[in-house]
């Protein structure tokens, strides 16, 4: 599944932590943009990171 993941975050840590999350699932193509090719599983799990870091 081709994913396009983008996000606009102004508290800088809140920021690195989702680049640095978003680093193991996909290539970065823009500043906050990512593009990822990946399994439902592999969405499920990038989904659930990226859940705990922005509560």
């Amino acid at each position: 599944m081709y994913v396009v993941v983008s996000y606009d975050i102004t508290d800088d840590k809140r920021r690195n932590r989702i680049h640095k999350a978003l680093k193991n699932y996909g290539e970065r193509v823009q500043f906050s943009v990512f593009e990822c090719n990946l399994s439902p599983e592999q969405v499920m799990r990038m989904q659930h990171s990226l859940k705990k870091i922005i509560k």
